[in-house]
């Protein structure tokens, strides 16, 4: 079961993204890339979780229901996303892309490749270390045994006194996780603590290189350089709690996590395209998903704040006085020479 578990979140994400940049991508012929596709299919199934947390927490469903509801609209997802890949790949080919570009030494990727490998098995089977404040795992056991959403306080198993936050109560992450666990029988610490956190490991670097892929073009050694050097940072940045390398190894099932490893990068990689008339669908998903998974002020996060201030960059960047005073700098600079 937990092979097939592996094999459903890499295979339906991938097919859910692929169909919706084939889809959006249909006037433009652009390349849909595997990380694209696996990053966009996973927010949209982030936001398909949320839609049922919504009614489970506030409309009362049964997980059960829920579930049965999850189930078949990911399979509704699944049949039109491989409908329009199809049809895709049937007249453009050329569009999909899953391995890199050819050319170049494969030492690097393999070194990279080798590196990620083991920071999996070692996130997959170390213990987990509890995060402070968190109780991710005891809320979706509580959700299990009570087959509904924020039924019981998961800390007490006894019903709510005083209620709780709305803003707490709308953030749909546990309930992706229950639905997850409700679907295979894989225990809650185990899926929560030990398998999501592989997933998002993998997710982080799919952004970052993404992000490559703006900064270096078709050059494969400096892109996985950059992921290397990635790497080393998550590893030297284990030893404290306040760092992404911690968040990557130590907890990276929490939702601040996934905003900081997937997230935020994979917004500034979309905010670096030149045309963003086709991206801006994937920055919506970045910014709805954080305020879905993560605690924010009224969910206007980072990813929201990223984005001004790139939009405010850009702007300033095309103002007059700059312009002017950017061109007399290269005057300048010609004169000397």
């Amino acid at each position: 079961m937990v092979i097939l578990l592996w094999f459903l979140l890499a295979v339906v994400p991938w097919l859910v993204g692929a169909g919706a940049w084939a889809l959006l991508g249909r006037k433009t012929s652009g390349v849909v890339y595997m990380t694209d596709a696996w990053i966009t299919g996973s927010l949209c199934c982030i936001g398909l979780a949320q839609i049922l947390h919504l009614l489970g927490a506030f409309g009362h469903f049964s997980l059960s229901r829920l579930t049965l509801l999850w189930h078949v609209s990911l399979a509704v997802l699944c049949a039109l996303a491989l409908a329009v890949v199809a049809v895709t790949w049937r007249g453009h080919r050329e569009r999909f892309r899953i391995l890199p570009q050819k050319g170049g030494s494969f030492l690097l990727p393999g070194v990279f490749l080798l590196m990620a490998l083991i920071q999996a098995v070692y996130v997959y089977c170390m213990p987990a270390v509890t995060a402070s404040g968190d109780i991710t795992v005891e809320t979706l056991r509580s959700f299990l045994a009570t087959d509904g959403i924020y039924r019981v306080n998961p800390l007490t198993g006894q019903a709510y006194v005083q209620g709780m936050s709305t803003r707490y109560r709308i953030l749909g992450l546990p309930t992706l996780y229950t639905l997850l666990a409700a679907s295979f029988p894989v225990d809650a610490a185990v899926l929560v603590q030990n398998l999501m956190p592989v997933v998002v490991l993998a997710g982080a670097y799919m952004a970052y290189y993404r992000i490559t892929r703006r900064l270096f073009g078709s050059d494969l050694r400096k892109k996985y350089l950059f992921l290397i050097l990635v790497g080393m940072i998550f590893w030297c940045g284990e030893g404290a709690a306040w760092l992404d390398g911690y968040a990557a190894l130590h907890g990276a099932w929490l939702g601040t996590s996934i905003r900081n490893l997937v997230l935020l990068p994979y917004a500034l990689s979309l905010g670096l395209e030149r045309d963003l008339r086709h991206t801006w669908p994937g920055m919506a998903l970045c910014v709805l998903a954080e305020a879905c998974v993560c605690w924010t002020f009224n969910g206007l996060g980072m990813c929201l704040l990223l984005l001004i201030v790139m939009g405010a960059g850009y702007k300033a960047a095309g103002w007059g006085p700059l312009l002017r005073l950017r061109a007399r700098l290269l005057e300048g600079e010609g004169g000397r020479r």
